[in-house]
């Protein structure tokens, strides 16, 4: 098998600046005799910012080779099990490709279009646990504005992030029926988990830990009221949006709230607030939660907005998606890090959803 990057750089005259032949973060592991797998990768064009996940633990190297720009990360005792994936992106990024390099190392290639570059001091490279990472991109600039002090920079090495790990109560799932009881059925959605950390912000804070620990929160309120609450998830895995609906659907509930925290680039950490999502029926839904969490919490007001989001659009009762902040917010990252905000939130989220049942 042909290397990812053999067939781009032959005949090429290339320079590389390394980012990270380093132990970053003070962490090392000894490199088993069996390599890991990639399990999940993924590219947010929004926040010029790509996802790895493997199920072992890794100790990435990265490295911006020019002639065109190419950020090229490795991750050693690391296997893809597919040939090679490759993917267009945008305007600023031609494509990233992930392919096996070596027998033992996994290649992850994202290459800028030729009329732009970066600068390598600015690659972020964040290490969310030993086997989940996150490499951000900064700004891209034309490549005629470039200096070549820019494309020679190393990386500077950045002390470890300090994770909010909230203590979740993840009860069993509850099987109920709603027709014997006669009560109503909200059902919860804490968005991703699992492989999938949803959005990254400052500091490596995860979405998937926010959402399950509001959501279990307003499960718990809800129950408290004789109101038959139901989480999609209850536990840090990853569930498609087909069997989050699906669930919704059996349960015939009378309510579906998918709970989400919001992100843009960490370039950005001006934009902070709430945002509260609907498609069709769910305005009444939409407005009365989120006036409830302005009422109860303090954050900023982004609107509510109509969206044709899959767990909006394929689900037969109300159906609303809230975004209970940006990550990547200098203001809402530091809130949703806390125990007593995501208390608050989920409150005021519980009573946006009693005053909607009765109808309020």
């Amino acid at each position: 098998m042909l290397p990812a990057e053999r067939c781009i750089w032959d005949g090429k005259a290339v320079r590389t600046s390394w980012l990270l032949p380093l132990a970053l973060f003070g962490l090392t592991w000894a490199e088993s005799a069996s390599a890991g797998q990639l399990t999940y990768w993924k590219f947010n064009v929004n926040q010029s910012r790509i996802d790895l996940v493997t199920n072992s633990a890794i100790q990435p190297r990265a490295k911006v080779v020019t002639n065109p720009t190419r950020l090229v990360i490795d991750l050693p005792n690391t296997t893809f099990r597919k040939l090679k994936s490759r993917r267009k992106v945008s305007k600023y990024v031609r494509e990233v490709r992930v392919a096996q390099h070596s027998r033992s190392t996994t290649r992850v290639v994202i290459e800028l279009n030729s009329k732009y570059t970066l600068s390598p001091r600015r690659v972020l490279v964040r290490g969310i646990s030993p086997n989940q990472w996150y490499v951000q991109l900064p700004k891209f600039f034309p490549v005629d504005d470039a200096e070549e002090t820019d494309r020679e920079s190393i990386a500077i090495r950045v002390p470890p992030p300090k994770i909010p790990k909230p203590s979740v109560s993840s009860p069993d799932p509850v099987v109920f029926d709603p027709v014997k009881t006669g009560a109503r059925v909200v059902v919860i959605d804490p968005g991703h988990g699992g492989a999938d950390p949803g959005a990254v912000g400052i500091g490596g804070l995860q979405e998937k830990r926010i959402v399950i620990d509001v959501a279990t929160q307003v499960m718990q309120l809800l129950r408290q009221q004789q109101i038959n609450a139901v989480l999609t998830r209850t536990s840090d895995v990853e569930i498609d949006l087909p069997p989050r609906v699906a669930k919704a659907e059996g349960l015939k509930a009378d309510v579906f709230v998918s709970i989400h925290s919001n992100a843009i680039s960490l370039s950005r950490p001006d934009i902070n607030g709430l945002e509260t999502y609907y498609y069709v029926t769910g305005y009444r839904l939409a407005r009365t939660v989120h006036n409830s969490i302005l009422q109860g919490v303090s954050v900023s007001d982004r609107g509510i907005r109509q969206a044709r989001f899959y767990v909006l659009r394929k689900t037969s009762m109300p159906a609303i998606l809230v975004e209970l902040g940006y990550v990547t917010g200098s203001t809402d990252a530091a809130r949703l890090g806390t125990a007593t905000h995501r208390q608050r939130l989920a409150k005021a989220i519980s009573q946006g959803i009693i005053r909607y049942l009765q109808g309020r």
